[in-house]
């Protein structure tokens, strides 16, 4: 088949749409998986849609659309020739340029190319020219190819525009210069085709305008990359200590994105955010709104370098490990500070119901999601990473350079606004682990891979004076067991740490809690209450978190230096609890306990009435003074011809008007946490009411209440309990559970540090460190912070 005829068909289809302006490409890596043009065929680019595709998926996206007309790109690197052969050494077998102080080791150095070629894929794959591309399809189709071929990827762009690279977590500072004086010298600039105007330099790549007089000269040659050094001179640099004219701006970044601008600061040293660029450039008869990028800004420049950073990898103890190879064996590339999110992906991935809905089911997610979509649609990142870890494309023995793949927009479309999780910083697994279930649980009603790990408890709560009781029914998708002191024992001869026995823990959690001084709302006795947390149902996968993170009384979050005795082969059955049972009266909710008079005013209306004045105005005086004699004293004095005053005296509620934020004693709040709710309900509580009694009361009546926690604060409290369905059929079956997973966290708070996470899979612990997956030989079974379990089948 002729190709005039070919393309003539294809752009009479409609396979072929003029770029808009400022047109995002991307070509990093197709859409439906990981493979980069590095990979063998390269990416198809649309020229339809301008998304990239690999081989096999340009077919699947060509019969899924129609559009079949592509720019194919195939990138190549190649070892520079300078490190192919051994360095130099002396007669005596060293090396000539020694070592003088621990650094890191110079990486190999390469030189990369980018090939690009018209294609119309699947059917006919013989290169196209460009010229017959202009021919059948005019200039627009010609200035389409080369959008393709010179535009800055969508992603890196992205990347810039946002900063969330895990290297770069600097913020640029305005510059002092907006109000820059600039030179009347009346010099106009063209908007291409310049030359650094250093006398005998003539560059005309790396240059940089003068924003005070219009001078233009080049940069200083730089390293960007591995091997790679940009053009310059430095001439700017001396042009600035001749004159000290102090503010440039890179000429081939200038474009309408004008927060991509490259402007450089020399007296402030520092890339800088000049908010009156428009304004500068226009001095000089420039308008950025008519000109486009063709050189890369200097944060551009060191993203690339940034890019071939190779993380540190970290082992069990310097054992030598097996590396593992193969579908469900894939790691994931440590993308800047995402072991927590790597390590929670890998837990995930081990049950069964996600794989199946993200996996096992992913071109079904995809054929339903319209391609302007793919990048920013949850289900649909999500399915590409887990259908890639399931292909084992990316953890090959025999090709281990594409070994690995990089979640990054699945970061940002998981995270989405989130204040902390859309950072660069470090983050608990558990609270992203919960996170994550909430957002798949959000956008699977239908299918929710969720409900194999949601599950529900019983709260029994007494009134110790009236013996009449209230149950309540939680949901929750974790198991939060609290380390508390007597629980902790210590392990001879390692002073500091302690061993924790899960048996004990568990039965900790199950235990029957005394609530000391609560008041009851029937009688006004103050017998106290207890409260008791059992299981109601028993999930087909139970995730356990150790709270290894607490609180001191400072107020500061330290970590517990603990064993955690973990039972590998769990039975839950003893904890099962159930409903109120006959005999039990009911404890009505909607009756509020009278309210205790404080000691202080008790202590001052008490000072009063020993003055022979009446006990009910008393209390009033010594209420209104807020527990201080001298102003209830003369309260007292100014109010006696009140006739109300001797009415009897009723104790406001406390914290009718509570303080957002006020400060609860930290020991206060232990209390309550370790009754089973969450460290933020007990704050809120807290600062509802003014003791513990008051405030667990508080909580079974009022959990509706209860605005959503603010972002992580340092230390990761227990989750607040799911608003639960009441019409929701929750899995359950038998107790019996076996260990299948665990995160393990090193460091000393959840925000930092390292984590790793360990799959029990075929017989055998794999290690998943980031995109280093192993055969695990000392799995680190005492020291995780979440284990996961499977319930184990019953036999029949």
């Amino acid at each position: 088949m002729e190709v005039d005829s070919v393309l003539r068909d294809v752009i009479a289809s409609g396979s072929f749409t003029q770029p808009a302006d400022h047109q995002k490409v991307f070509k990093d890596e197709c859409a439906y998986c990981f493979k980069t043009p590095f990979w063998a065929g390269g990416l198809f680019v649309s020229l339809k849609s301008y998304h990239s595709f690999c081989r096999e998926h340009a077919e699947y996206y060509a019969n899924l659309t129609g559009d079949k007309l592509f720019v194919q790109m195939e990138s190549t690197k190649k070892l520079e020739e300078e490190n192919q052969g051994q360095e130099d050494r002396a007669a005596d077998g060293e090396p000539t340029s020694k070592m003088t102080k621990l650094t890191i080791e110079a990486e190999p150095k390469y030189t990369y190319e980018d090939k690009y070629r018209v294609v119309v894929h699947p059917n006919y794959e013989a290169p196209i020219s460009k010229e017959q591309a202009k021919e059948q399809g005019g200039e627009q189709l010609f200035d389409a190819i080369r959008v393709v071929e010179e535009s800055t990827s969508a992603e890196r762009l992205l990347m810039l525009t946002q900063r969330d690279n895990g290297w770069d977590e600097d913020v640029k500072l305005i510059t002092k210069h907006e109000n820059l004086v600039q030179l009347e010298n009346g010099k106009r600039l063209a908007r291409s085709g310049w030359t650094c105007e250093a006398d005998g330099c003539g560059l005309a790549e790396n240059l940089w305008l003068n924003l005070t007089d219009g001078a233009i000269r080049c940069g200083r040659s730089q390293y960007v990359a591995e091997g790679q050094m940009t053009r310059g001179n430095g001439h700017m640099q001396e042009y600035y200590a001749a004159t000290g004219f102090p503010l440039v701006a890179k000429l081939g970044t200038i474009s309408p994105e004008l927060d991509l601008i490259d402007i450089y600061s020399y007296d402030e040293d520092d890339a800088v955010v000049n908010n009156n660029i428009t304004r500068h450039l226009a001095h000089f008869g420039l308008n950025p709104f008519e000109m486009e990028r063709t050189a890369k800004s200097t944060a551009e420049m060191e993203l690339d370098m940034n890019q071939k950073w190779e993380w540190a990898k970290c082992c069990e103890d310097g054992v030598a490990l097996e590396s593992a190879y193969g579908p469900g064996n894939t790691g994931l590339v440590n993308i800047g500070s995402t072991c927590y999110l790597n390590s929670v992906l890998q837990v995930l991935y081990r049950i069964d119901s996600f794989r199946a809905r993200f996996a096992e089911n992913a071109t079904e997610i995809f054929s339903k999601t319209p391609i302007d979509r793919l990048h920013t649609d949850f289900n649909a990142q999500f399915a590409k990473v887990f259908s890639a870890m399931l292909s084992g494309n990316y953890a090959s023995e025999e090709d281990k350079e594409h070994n690995g793949i990089r979640p990054r927009q699945f970061k940002r479309t998981a995270a989405g606004n989130h204040p902390e999780f859309s950072t660069a910083k470090q983050q608990d697994t558990d609270e992203y682990i919960r996170h994550i279930i909430e957002k798949v649980s959000t956008n699977n009603r239908d299918d929710d891979p969720t409900d194999a790990l949601k599950f529900t408890t019983w709260t029994r709560f007494e009134d110790c004076a009236t013996q009449k009781v209230r149950y309540s029914v939680h949901e929750e998708v974790a198991l939060h067991l609290p380390v508390t002191d007597a629980l902790l024992v210590p392990i001879p001869e390692s002073e500091g740490r302690f061993s924790v026995d899960m048996g004990a823990a568990l039965r900790n959690y199950c235990n029957t809690q005394f609530v000391e001084g609560y008041r009851s709302p029937l009688t006004g006795e103050q017998k106290g209450a207890t409260n008791t947390v059992t299981l109601k149902t028993f999930p087909d996968y139970l995730l356990v978190q150790v709270q290894k993170f607490t609180y001191t009384s400072a107020g500061t979050m330290k970590k517990l230096d603990v064993d955690f005795q973990v039972i590998e082969e769990l039975d839950l059955a003893p904890f099962r609890g159930h409903g109120q049972l006959p005999h039990e009266q009911t404890l009505p909710d909607n009756i509020e306990p009278p309210v205790e008079i404080p000691g202080n005013v008790r202590a001052v209306a008490n000072e009063l009435m020993a003055m022979g004045f009446e006990e009910q105005a008393c209390l009033r005086a010594a209420f209104t003074s807020n527990g201080n004699a001298e102003v209830a004293t003369n309260w007292l004095m100014e109010n006696l011809e009140d006739p109300g005053i001797n009415d009897p005296f009723v104790m406001p509620k406390a914290g009718s008007t509570p303080s957002a934020h006020g400060h609860v004693d930290p020991n206060l709040v232990q209390n309550i946490v370790e009754m089973g709710f969450s460290e933020h309900q007990a704050k809120y509580a807290l600062r509802q009411v003014t003791n513990v009694a008051d405030a667990v009361e508080w909580l079974f009546g009022n959990m509706d209440q209860i605005p959503e926690e603010a972002p992580a604060e340092m230390a990761p409290p227990p989750p607040p309990t799911v608003a639960r369905n009441p019409d929701k059929v929750y899995r359950d079956g038998s107790g019996r559970y076996k260990l299948i997973g665990m995160i393990s966290h090193m460091g000393s708070r959840p925000d930092c540090g390292h984590y790793v996470a360990h799959v029990y899979k075929d017989g055998r612990w794999v290690l998943f460190n980031d995109e280093k997956v192993a055969i695990s030989q000392e799995p680190p079974l005492k020291l995780a912070y979440q284990y996961l379990y499977e319930r184990v089948a019953e036999s029949l």
